[in-house]
C-alpha cells in the first residue's frame, strides 16, 4: 500500500515537470511559427526582384516609332497649319527655324507628362512597357527634365551636321539592366509593365 501511494505523488510530480519542461518548447515553437511568415515575405519580395524584366531594345524602339507617329499627327493637327498663315519672319529664329523649335516643345511636353503622371506614352502603352524611378519612388520632375530633356537632347547633338551620338541609344542593347544614356542620366529603367 505504501509503495503505491508513494509512486502516485511521484508521477504527479513527474508529469508536472513535464508539462513545465513543454511549456518552453511549445512556446518556442510558436515563436519559430511566427517568424517563418516574415522569412516567406521577404522571400516573396526577392523573387519579385528578381522577376522585374528589363525592356530590350527592340520592344523601345517600336515603342518610339509608334510615339512617333502620335507626336506627328499632333504636331500636324495642332500646330503645322498654324505656320501656313505666319510671314517668312516669324518661320525663323535666326539660324533655327521656329516650326523645328515648336517640335522639340511638343516632344518634351509629350514625353514628359506621359512619363510623369502614367509612366509610360502611348507606344510603351500599347507594347506594354513602363519608365519606373531606380529608387523604387514616383518619378519626379527633377528626373523628367533630365530625362526628356537633358538626356535626349544630348543625343541629337551634331558635329558636322551628323547625329553621331545617336548611335548611343545602341547603349540599350548591350547593358544588362537595358538602360539608355537618358535612363542613366535620370536614375530610371525601362521595365515590362505586368499589369
Amino acid at each position: 500500500m505504501m509503495n503505491q501511494h508513494a509512486s502516485t505523488p511521484l508521477s504527479r510530480s513527474r508529469r508536472a515537470r513535464l508539462k513545465k519542461n513543454q511549456e518552453p518548447i511549445q512556446t518556442d515553437e510558436l515563436h519559430l511559427e511566427s517568424q517563418q511568415p516574415q522569412a516567406n515575405e521577404s522571400t516573396v519580395i526577392q523573387k519579385e526582384e528578381a522577376t522585374v524584366q528589363y525592356a530590350g531594345f527592340w520592344v523601345r524602339f517600336w515603342a518610339f516609332l509608334l510615339d512617333q507617329v502620335v507626336l506627328l499627327s499632333l504636331n500636324s493637327i495642332l500646330i503645322n497649319w498654324w505656320f501656313t498663315f505666319l510671314g517668312e519672319g516669324v518661320r525663323s529664329i535666326g539660324p533655327f527655324a521656329t516650326l523645328t523649335f515648336v517640335h522639340a516643345i511638343t516632344f518634351f511636353i509629350y514625353y514628359a507628362l506621359m512619363t510623369k503622371f502614367i509612366g509610360k506614352t502611348v507606344g510603351k502603352m500599347v507594347l506594354g512597357i513602363k519608365v519606373v524611378s531606380d529608387n523604387g519612388q514616383p518619378l519626379s520632375w527633377k528626373q523628367m527634365i533630365f530625362r526628356e530633356g537633358i538626356g535626349r537632347l544630348f543625343y541629337h547633338l551634331q558635329i558636322f551636321t551628323l547625329p553621331i551620338f545617336l548611335i548611343l541609344y545602341l547603349f540599350v542593347a548591350f547593358v544588362p539592366t537595358k538602360r539608355g544614356l537618358h535612363d542613366l542620366v535620370a536614375d530610371t529603367s525601362v521595365i515590362h509593365d505586368k499589369k
